[in-house]
């Protein structure tokens, strides 16, 4: 009997110290903080203009290589009624302007390449501070208000990893306020 009640005393004692060692749980929405930031919009901006550049590029030489085939195929359907002689020289005229239609279509695969690549990197130099500062917020926010667990809805919303949860406390508005914005 006196065991019984030491298990119970140390059970309830633990029980005890796990209720104040708890950890509040907040909730943030990263993407309605990003969205009222001028400095993201800004990049996003740069970076919608660049990819409009590339993309204008990306047509210009697509119609190039466009007008090439149409070309060439004109002057095939007008030697179907020539001699075989004809059609024969034909064919050698147009085979070093299939040449030049492969040295496009690599020079084309290479520019897509490139641009992509260009595009991640200019994306990564200009959000990455953004990121930082934002991530650096929501940890001065959770520091002041004693939170525990942070999840930022905007990446665990309706089909991520947060199935369901009930209460917390939204911290969106005190990290755009700890980032002077509204």
């Amino acid at each position: 009997m006196k065991n019984l009640t030491l298990i119970a005393f140390f059970s309830f004692l633990l029980l005890g110290i796990g209720s104040v060692n708890a950890q509040s749980v907040a909730h943030v929405n990263s993407n309605t903080i990003l969205e009222a930031l001028p400095d993201y919009k800004a990049a996003q901006t740069k970076l919608e203009a660049e990819a409009d550049r590339h993309k204008a590029e990306v047509e210009r030489r697509q119609a190039e290589m466009q007008t090439i085939v149409d070309d060439a195929q004109k002057q095939m359907e007008a030697a179907q009624n020539k001699s075989e002689a004809e059609q024969r020289a034909l064919m050698q005229k147009l085979a070093p302007v299939q040449e030049d239609l492969q040295k496009k279509q690599q020079e084309l695969m290479e520019y897509q390449k490139t641009a992509s690549e260009s595009l991640n990197k200019m994306e990564a130099n200009l959000v990455k501070p953004i990121y930082e500062k934002v991530e650096n917020a929501i940890q001065a926010v959770g520091d002041a208000k004693k939170v525990g667990y942070i999840i930022d809805m905007a990446t665990a919303g309706p089909s991520g990893t947060v199935l369901y949860y009930r209460g917390g406390v939204d911290i969106t508005n005190d990290v755009k306020k700890q980032l002077g914005v509204q």
